[in-house]
């Protein structure tokens, strides 16, 4: 078992680091948080704690009025091979600590945190690799209208580290750093969302999140260009079946289409080697259920489904986001009037393709993955 190059980056409130959280959706991962992770993701309409800084702020208007700090220990386990000499990659166990506060006072809900996008990457016994994180500095404001209406933010400030070394081109930069990658880029982005009470058993929510819009990734020489993160949309509903039972839904679209389409390698200024990409956009469908056993123990239970957006032509042995359906489950514990303890795991069955173009003719790459979170909550 080989440890993630750079897996010590801080995360908010039970959200993955940058470093390098391995395509799930894509390059985004199925759930932020293990409340919403042992939920297949959905996250739009209710109350998942601070975990709302990457899911839908206007979450945080359904917070109780206090403060809450989330402590999280994440774990990302890709299993990935490629057919001929390049085999099964190295890198499979990215451990990852996280943290965040909220603060609701009042119609007001604020705070701060830092958590990691999402990002992609491998390494084969030949030398061949890539690693990619994107994380954001988040400071998010919900406001409460009313008892029934929420609306809420944030200014993301996002940045970005890739290393590669891909020896048929010649490619080489990365660094020794745990925190960063050899080139990096930064930019400001943002979300805004809602939630809305239609009764006293249906919430609806929805948010839109900004492109990362991060610029050219630069350092010992390099320049990379056309690589961004995507904008996304979802809209969700929770209903509150009765005093024990939770059910949600979410949709999004997230789309890769224009973000995802030829990435260009420049080596102190020429051209080293363009990647085509030309991702599809993602509709990603989550549903999960929660259950209230006693005052104290609630487990949860989800499905989580996203299309392969990478055409076959275009399959990188270095970049593979193939996985497509995720089986959660999780629990909620609380320990005290002020502590609780929340778990989920996400199991994604493997998905195999096989290239159709110039670069990738009839090379297979197999993806398969098991992820975990747990998360302590102090409230006070």
């Amino acid at each position: 078992m080989q440890l993630n190059k750079r897996a010590a980056m801080l995360a908010a409130v039970g959200l993955v680091t940058p470093d390098l959280a391995m395509a799930t959706n894509g390059m985004v991962m199925e759930g932020y948080g293990p409340i919403a992770a042992g939920m297949g993701g959905a996250s739009m309409a209710y109350e998942n704690g601070s975990a709302a800084l990457a899911n839908n702020p206007a979450t945080l208007g359904l917070m109780a009025a206090g403060n809450r700090i989330d402590v999280m220990l994440g774990f990302v386990g890709p299993d990935v091979a490629a057919s001929g000499s390049m085999g099964a990659s190295l890198a499979d166990a990215f451990y990852m600590p996280a943290i965040g506060y909220v603060k609701k006072q009042d119609n007001l809900a604020y705070g701060v945190g830092i958590y990691g996008q999402g990002g992609m990457g491998t390494e084969y016994a030949n030398g061949d690799m890539a690693q990619v994180g994107v994380g954001r500095v988040i400071f998010p404001l919900a406001y409460s209208i009313n008892d029934r209406f929420n609306v809420g933010g944030s200014v993301d400030v996002v940045w970005a580290g890739m290393d590669q070394v891909v020896t048929g081109y010649g490619i080489d930069f990365k660094d020794d750093s745990n925190f960063t990658g050899a080139a990096k880029g930064y930019s400001v982005a943002a979300k805004l969302g809602f939630t809305y009470k239609l009764n006293e058993a249906l919430t609806v929510g929805g948010v839109y999140q900004t492109a990362a819009n991060l610029p050219d990734l630069k350092g010992d020489g390099y320049r990379v260009a056309g690589f961004d993160m995507p904008a996304t949309v979802g809209l969700g509903l929770a209903w509150q079946a009765n005093d024990r039972l939770m059910v949600a839904a979410d949709v999004k679209d997230v789309m890769w289409g224009s973000s995802m389409n030829t990435v260009t390698i420049y080596d102190n200024g020429a051209v080293a080697a363009g990647f085509q990409q030309d991702w599809s956009d993602q509709i990603v469908l989550a549903l999960g259920l929660a259950y209230r056993f006693s005052d104290a123990f609630t487990g949860r239970i989800g499905f989580n489904h996203g299309k392969n957006p990478i055409p076959n032509p275009f399959v990188n042995y270095l970049w593979p986001a193939i996985v497509e359906n995720h089986y959660t489950a999780g629990f909620g514990y609380t320990v005290n009037k002020q502590s609780a303890l929340n778990f989920a795991l996400s199991v994604a069955p493997e998905v195999s393709v096989t290239g159709t173009g110039t670069q990738n003719l009839n090379m297979r790459i197999d993806h398969s993955q098991v992820n975990w979170q747990l998360m302590y909550s102090y409230t006070f």
